[in-house]
């Protein structure tokens, strides 16, 4: 047979094993992480919905409606690597995209002030950006916050940002609805119970909610 040929067929037959063996374990994980997310999910209270996206190898949606303050509502979306396709699974790798956790938050009294929490490199790209301001973080991250309280309201997350920062790849909170989004690398999150980083983020957005405004 054909050197040529025999390349391809093994190259098929490797495509194909990659795929299966990927399929099988995004399958087996995004059970895994879903039932490590909806162990917490009641200390956020309201009604909820959930689902998976195509199957439990792509992720996983929750929907939360009258949620405790200070939100009123939640997305919560579970998506996981691709893990099926080799090239696409390097590409995400090399780019630090790993099984992600996004909540997407619309509050109950939102504030004027704005923030923007990520890493630190893309602080260098956006100095020049004003009237933003920039200061490090734990982790190196960086944030920046404009308008009335901001400087503040990041004062009052820090604690949350020291605890959770390392899993931490964006952390946005604006006026506009959602006023918040937060993305995290969940494998990181799995020695922690799900209802204590959850209560957590409620806690300290809560805390930053309350931050006196002035005029």
């Amino acid at each position: 047979m054909d050197s040529k040929v025999v390349a391809v067929i093994g190259l098929c037959v490797f495509l194909a094993l990659w795929y299966g063996c990927g399929y099988l374990y995004n399958r087996n994980r995004g059970q895994r992480l879903f039932r490590w997310l909806e162990a917490g999910l009641d200390v956020l209270g309201g009604e909820r919905e959930s689902g998976w996206i195509g199957s439990p190898a792509s992720g996983a949606r929750v929907n939360i409606v009258h949620a405790n303050p200070p939100f009123r509502r939640l997305e919560i979306t579970l998506l996981l690597e691709n893990r099926e396709v080799p090239l696409l699974w390097l590409f995400d790798y090399l780019h630090g995209k790993r099984d992600r956790l996004i909540i997407k938050a619309t509050l109950r009294s939102p504030r004027r002030g704005e923030i923007e929490v990520g890493s630190a490199r893309r602080k260098a790209a956006r100095r020049q950006e004003q009237p933003w301001t920039w200061q490090e973080e734990p982790h190196g991250l960086a944030a920046a916050y404009l308008g009335p309280d901001a400087q503040r309201q990041v004062k009052t997350l820090e604690s949350w940002l020291e605890t959770y920062g390392a899993h931490l790849h964006r952390f946005s909170w604006r006026k506009q609805d959602p006023h918040i989004q937060v993305q995290v690398n969940v494998g990181g999150l799995l020695a922690t119970s799900s209802e204590t980083f959850l209560a957590d983020l409620q806690s300290a957005v809560k805390g930053a909610t309350h931050v006196k405004k002035e005029f």
